[in-house]
C-alpha cells in the first residue's frame, strides 16, 4: 500500500527538510571554523573606574572582571596592583584590599582589572629574562627565558588555546625563587608565532612536536632534565608530547592547570550550553573534513594506561571552558600518578587566584618530590 502526500505539503515538506539540513551543516562548517582556525587573540576588558583608595583598600565600579572570585589584577598606564579576593560586593560597586602597589593609583582613575593576574612580560614581576627564539619545524618560536641557578632542570611552561604567553605570569616567581630557569614558548599559528600554510590549530596533534622544539633547546643549554607546565590546551600538547616524543624520558614531571583532555567531549559540553545539543556530531564531521582533525590522537582519556610521569593537575569546579569532570576522570584513572587539587568555584585557568599560597605550595611539593635533588634557595 503506498501513502501519498497531499501535493501541496511534498514540496513545501522537503524544501523545509532541505533548508533545515543546509542550516545544520552551514552552523556545523561556520562551527568548526572557529575552532580550529587561528585568530589574533583580542582580550578586550570592560575598564572600571576608582572610587576610592585608602587605608589598604580599593573600591571599583562593578563590572564583570573586577567582580570575579579571588585574586586579581589593575593595570593602568602609570602603574599596577594586585588586588585579594573581594571584602564587600555592592551591585554598582566592589571593595577589595590591595596586596601589592606599583605606582600611584588616584581616585577617579580608569583601570583595566585582569583575573590573569598580571600583563606585560617578566619583568613586570621585576624578573631578570630574555627574550629568545626557539627553532621548530614551522619557523623560529618566540620564547621568555627566566634565567635560574639550576641548570640541569628546566621549567618549560605552553598557554592554551587562544591564549598568550603573559597567562604564565603568575608562576614564574616560584620557579625563580627555586632556582630553576623557565622557559614560556608558544606554539604555531599562535599569537607572534609562526602560522602554518593553512592557518589551523591541531589541538595539540601537531603542536607538541614545538614543545620538542622547546626541551631540545633546554637541552643544547644544558638542560638534561624538564619540568612541564601546561595551561588549558597547553596541557593537552604537554600529554600529546608524552605520548609522543622519543625525549618523553626527560620529563620528571608535569603540571596541568585546567587540562583539555579530550576534544570531542568538549565539542557535546559547548554544543548544550549553546542549546545545540544536535550540532555536535555535524561540528565533530564538518571539523575533520576542514582541517584533517585527529581528534583520536589529543583524546588523552582513552589513553591513560600510557602515561608514566607524575603529574600535578589543577582544575576548577567554575570552569565552564573545560568542565572540571575531564581532570575527574584522568585522577581517577591513575591514582598512582596523578596528585589532584579540585578547587571549589575556580573557573577556568584561575586556580592560583583562589588560593595562591596553596597553589604555589602545591607545585613546589610535589617538584620536591619528583625531583632527585631538592630545589630552592634563590631569590
Amino acid at each position: 500500500m503506498t501513502t501519498r502526500f497531499p501535493s501541496p505539503l511534498k514540496p513545501a515538506a522537503l524544501a523545509a527538510l532541505g533548508v533545515g539540513v543546509l542550516g545544520l551543516l552551514g552552523s556545523a562548517w561556520r562551527f568548526s571554523d572557529a575552532l580550529v582556525r587561528a585568530k589574533p587573540v583580542r582580550r578586550i576588558v570592560k575598564a572600571a573606574r576608582v572610587l576610592a583608595h585608602g587605608e589598604g583598600q580599593v573600591k571599583l565600579t562593578r563590572t564583570a572582571e573586577s567582580v570575579r572570585p579571588g585574586v586579581l589584577g589593575l593595570t593602568w598606564p602609570e602603574g599596577h596592583a594586585l588586588l585579594g579576593p573581594a571584602s564587600e560586593v555592592t551591585r554598582k560597586t566592589v571593595t577589595r584590599p590591595v596586596l601589592k602597589l606599583e605606582g600611584t593609583l588616584p581616585v577617579g582613575a580608569r583601570v583595566r582589572p585582569t583575573s590573569l593576574a598580571y600583563g606585560g612580560t617578566p619583568a613586570t614581576l621585576g624578573l631578570d629574562f630574555q627574550d629568545v627564539t626557539v627553532p621548530a619545524p614551522v619557523g623560529e618560536l618566540p620564547a621568555w627565558l627566566v634565567p635560574g641557578e639550576r641548570q640541569d632542570t628546566w621549567v618549560i611552561l605552553v598557554h592554551g588555546y587562544n591564549g598568550l604567553r603573559e597567562d604564565a605570569l603568575r608562576v614564574l616567581p616560584l620557579f625563580r625563587r627555586l632556582d630553576l630557569p623557565s622557559l614560556t614558548i608558544t606554539f604555531r599559528n599562535a599569537h607572534g608565532a609562526p602560522r602554518t600554510p593553512d592557518g589551523y590549530y591541531r589541538l595539540g596533534a601537531a603542536e607538541w612536536e614545538d614543545l620538542e622544539a622547546a626541551v631540545q633547546y633546554a637541552q643544547a643549554h644544558g638542560a638534561w632534565r624538564v619540568l612541564l607546565f601546561g595551561f588549558s590546551m597547553g596541557g593537552n600538547i604537554v600529554l600529546s608530547f608524552l605520548r609522543r616524543s622519543p625525549l618523553a624520558s626527560l620529563v620528571a614531571g608535569v603540571v596541568l592547570d585546567s587540562p583539555a583532555l579530550e576534544w570531542r567531549a568538549l565539542l557535546r559540553h559547548h554544543a548544550r550550553r549553546l542549546h545545540i545539543p544536535w550540532a555536535a556530531g555535524p561540528l565533530e564531521r564538518a571539523t575533520v573534513f576542514r582541517s584533517k582533525q585527529d581528534f583520536a590522537a589529543v583524546d588523552h582519556l582513552s589513553a591513560t594506561d600510557t602515561f608514566a610521569t607524575p603529574m600535578l593537575v589543577f582544575h576548577g569546579t567554575a570552569d565552564i571552558t573545560v568542565p572540571v569532570e575531564q581532570s575527574d576522570a584522568l585522577a581517577a584513572a591513575r591514582p598512582d600518578l596523578v596528585e589532584y587539587v579540585r578547587a571549589e568555584g575556580a573557573e577556568h585557568i584561575r586556580v592560583w587566584n583562589v588560593d595562591p599560597e596553596g597553589y604555589e605550595g602545591a607545585v613546589e611539593g610535589f617538584i620536591q618530590r619528583v625531583l632527585p635533588q631538592p630545589v630552592g634557595g634563590g631569590v
